[in-house]
């Protein structure tokens, strides 16, 4: 990493990566490498044991189970398997306006290929408002509700908790996205009725890329359909994926040594304290908000401090202003975020904003820079 630099953007992918998740990563591809659940010598059996460590980490942060924990390449990947495993042949899909391509794309396509149509709630108001809007668009068929636990672009949060006792409470499934969420908010599977929950590893979590998790609730998912079938290492002989978790899912080799990795990253954010990590985001946020409500002619879009802070500048395009960021020194992202669903919902389509987006190691010295930076920058119109 270039000396100096000030890395706002760890909703993209959070850095650097805590000391122990590296040597865990290097540890794995050095020392053991064999292929989990592939095998009965003495490198398939540690390969099996550290994924299984970090299969035991993630299911104890959801309350979870340790075999409802299905690994997968990333987010999107854990998105897709839970949405496309759920919606048959003229069911209808709720998704809220805050989604992601990574739910609005894959619940676009099942709909089309399989005859199924979608709607679209508000998240305006509190979640009496939020309930209403879902139950006005509820229809006999609805058998699948996903949405954020929080948005990618500002830091407003879904209640999961009561959505997801109005889906049960109406027979529908709920997915949730908690990209954003994970390792900085809490969310109890033992008290919450969401069905899967989708996470992944290289964000709050602290992990490396090339892992993502779908984790599975009460529901059977032996009923779900498979979207990708091929070698379990287990029961191979039927032509059909196990019925039982994680193997019903989990077709083909792990991306291993970021699945071993996770645990390392886990451990870090609990003995942090997710709360302590959310504070401190948070604290940060604010100093800037603070820092940016002196400047002239800049939008915050934020209604509170978070772990992501949305702007513009007047009359200047978000990928300039990203740019000159950049020359000072500060790493943001500008445009619309893989989310054009939640900037028509904010106001800033189809140009997009810049995002600010912090993270356990940034510091308040780092928000004053930024504060710097961006005064700078406002005051000299050509870059």
């Amino acid at each position: 990493m270039k000396k100096g630099l000030i890395y706002f953007d760890n909703a993209a992918t959070t850095f650097p990566k805590p000391e122990a998740v590296y040597r865990a990563k290097e540890y794995y591809e050095r020392n053991l490498c064999g292929n989990p659940s592939r095998g009965s010598h003495r490198l398939a059996l540690a390969a099996s044991e550290a994924v299984y460590k970090s299969r035991e980490a993630l299911a104890e942060l959801y309350s979870s189970k340790p075999e409802n924990v299905v690994f997968t390449m990333n987010t999107t990947y854990a998105l897709n398997i839970a949405i496309k495993s759920i919606v048959k042949e003229g069911d209808h899909v709720l998704i809220s306006d805050l989604e992601h391509n990574s739910v609005l794309r894959p619940v676009n396509e099942v709909c089309k290929r399989r005859g199924a149509a979608y709607d679209i709630f508000s998240t305006r108001g509190g979640i009496k408002e939020i309930l209403s809007d879902i139950d006005s668009k509820k229809s006999k068929n609805t058998r699948l509700l996903v949405c954020t636990h929080q948005s990618n672009i500002i830091p407003k949060t879904l209640d999961l908790e009561e959505i997801s006792q109005y889906c049960r409470e109406n027979g529908i499934y709920m997915v949730a996205d908690c990209a954003q969420s994970a390792g900085n908010m809490p969310l109890d599977l033992s008290k919450c009725t969401v069905d899967i929950v989708c996470v992944p590893s290289h964000k709050g979590l602290y992990g490396t890329q090339g892992c993502g998790a779908l984790i599975f609730g009460d529901i059977a998912a032996e009923e779900l359909l498979t979207t990708i079938e091929g070698g379990s290492g287990s029961n191979s002989v039927p032509l059909t994926m196990p019925e039982y978790l994680p193997d019903r899912f989990e077709a083909g080799t792990l991306p291993s040594p970021a699945v071993a990795s996770l645990a390392y990253g886990i451990s870090f954010v609990k003995k942090k304290g997710l709360q302590n990590i959310r504070a401190h985001e948070d604290m940060i946020c604010q100093r800037i908000m603070n820092g940016l409500s002196c400047i002239s002619g800049i939008t915050v879009y934020n209604e509170y401090p978070g772990p992501v802070l949305l702007f513009n500048f007047t009359g200047r395009n978000p990928s300039e202003i990203a740019s000159a960021f950049d020359e000072k020194g500060i790493c943001l992202r500008s445009g619309l975020h893989c989310s054009p669903l939640a900037h028509r919902t904010v106001g800033t389509f189809p140009e997009g904003a810049v995002r600010a987006s912090f993270g356990a190691f940034n510091s308040i010295k780092e928000a004053d820079i930024f504060c710097e930076a961006a005064e700078y920058i406002a005051k000299h119109k050509r870059i």
